[in-house]
């Protein structure tokens, strides 16, 4: 599958948000109540809106530096290049070609953190999170909090060079913390 990287345009905010409800839909379908994705659902537009004004005051470059913490925010996406992927449901087509997005935080004299890495459920296993990964986060200390029950992530982040360092709770699951040295 073709794809590239790069920050994503503040037309692509919604299908940002589409593309993060898809990801949390086929990863976490037997963990969460069909309530909870009605829930992000009736969300999206005002998530897209904000997430469209924030892309929009970064001129392009999907990342920026709070000035009150200090803490920088970088998002990427992953977007098909050259190939046309068919989908039965959500196809990246619909999405705007969006087929994986991330967003890394990173306050300073602190270890930054992955706060979000989706896919389109067609592009697991293709290298797109290992790209998007690879650029999010700088290299060094990095940490991340993933479901217990997604075991396709744990294993990525494991080949990714991250342990898991704590257990935690989200939304009334379990969580492991886990920490790249």
């Amino acid at each position: 599958m073709k794809f590239e990287v790069r920050p994503p345009l503040p037309a692509e905010a919604r299908a940002w948000e589409q593309l993060r409800i898809a990801s949390w839909r086929e990863a976490y379908a037997g963990d969460f109540t069909p309530e909870v994705f009605k829930a992000q659902e009736s969300q999206l537009e005002a998530r897209a809106e904000g997430f469209a004004q924030w892309l929009e005051s970064t001129a392009g470059t999907g990342e920026d530096v709070q000035p009150q913490l200090g803490q920088r925010r970088r998002a990427l996406v992953a977007v098909r290049s050259a190939e046309t992927v068919a989908a039965p449901q959500t196809s990246p087509a619909d999405l705007g070609g969006l087929l994986g997005l991330a967003f890394a935080t990173r306050i300073p004299y602190e270890v930054q953190k992955l706060e979000m890495l989706y896919l389109h459920p067609q592009a697991f296993g293709t290298g797109i999170a290992h790209a998007l990964l690879s650029r999010v986060l700088d290299p060094g200390p990095a940490e991340l909090e993933v479901l217990t029950t997604n075991a396709r992530a744990i294993r990525f982040y494991e080949k990714e060079g991250f342990v898991q360092v704590r257990t935690d709770r989200f939304a009334g699951r379990k969580t492991y913390i886990m920490a790249r040295p």
